[in-house]
């Protein structure tokens, strides 16, 4: 069985789908619903959905420490998840309002993530949230990063959010995340960073998700999305990445893994909610 570390965020995540236009200063009718979340923890529950082991490091409120490892428990997720005794674990409210969705973030106890306790023993992928990368900072990230590659295991990074880049720098960012060897960009984080560097040139796999466009890996394939009808796509990009890269664990070529990745998170936009 393969094994993948994941460094991102845990997040409560409060999802509000509404299907009509938004009403100022009164009523407005609405699905809401709240579970466990974040970039990170959606990644990390797709992917094990899928049979790869999968260790989860976050870092969460002291008081949801003991609830929050059980969860990811029971969603075959070994979680090492930090306490903080002074920081509330993460929330985020998700205003989903057909394919736009507008994000309310309160990072919480992820600001201090530390991953002192990563381990990458036998572990074929380190999975970095732009988030934690955000968290740690420029040089924490590339002793993970160096630490990673002196023992052959492979890193994958998704950026998270356009805006958090923006504000964290994004010549800055590339420089944190040197040395990966995947990267997942939506359109929007690509076109933000590739002002700043031939992303191609940087990183071995760059695959860029662009929505109802479908996602292509740069110079090699394109793959065209599934028409399916679009209820949440909260968590959709996580869902895409965890199984392009199962599939490119298990031995598939690009073309095979980009497409089998489309179709994957095609399924995951039909339900409310970031994970399986």
């Amino acid at each position: 069985m393969k094994r993948v570390v994941v460094l991102g965020d845990v997040i409560e995540d409060i999802i509000v789908i509404s299907d009509s236009a938004r009403q100022l200063n009164t009523d407005n009718p609405s699905e809401i619903s709240s579970k466990p979340g974040g970039s990170g923890a959606n990644f990390a529950v797709w992917l094990a959905s899928l049979g790869v082991e999968v260790e989860l490091v976050a870092r969460v409120g002291a008081a949801d420490r003991a609830r929050l490892t059980n969860y990811f428990e029971t969603k075959f997720v070994i979680a090492k998840l930090e306490p903080d005794e002074k920081l509330h674990t993460g929330k985020i409210v998700v205003l989903v309002e057909g394919n736009n969705r507008t994000f309310f973030t309160d990072r919480g106890a992820n600001e201090g993530l530390t991953a002192k306790s990563a381990d990458l023993s036998k572990t074929d992928v380190l999975y970095l949230s732009g988030y934690a990368v955000m968290s740690m900072g420029i040089q924490r990230t590339q002793e993970l990063i160096e630490k990673a590659g002196s023992v052959g295991v492979l890193v994958a990074v998704d950026p998270g959010s356009r805006s958090f880049i923006s504000q964290f720098g994004a010549p800055e960012f590339l420089e944190a995340i040197s040395g990966s060897d995947f990267i997942f960009p939506n359109a929007d984080e690509y076109e933000l960073l590739s002002r700043h560097a031939n992303l191609q040139e940087l990183f071995p796999e760059v695959i860029v998700t662009s929505g109802d466009e479908g996602a292509e890996v740069l110079g090699i394939a394109k793959s065209p999305a599934f028409e399916v009808e679009v209820i949440d796509s909260t968590g959709a990009g996580d869902a895409f990445a965890a199984k392009y890269l199962a599939q490119r664990l298990s031995g598939l070529e690009v073309v095979d893994a980009l497409r089998d990745a489309n179709a994957f998170a095609a399924q995951a936009v039909t339900k409310p909610g970031g994970q399986p």
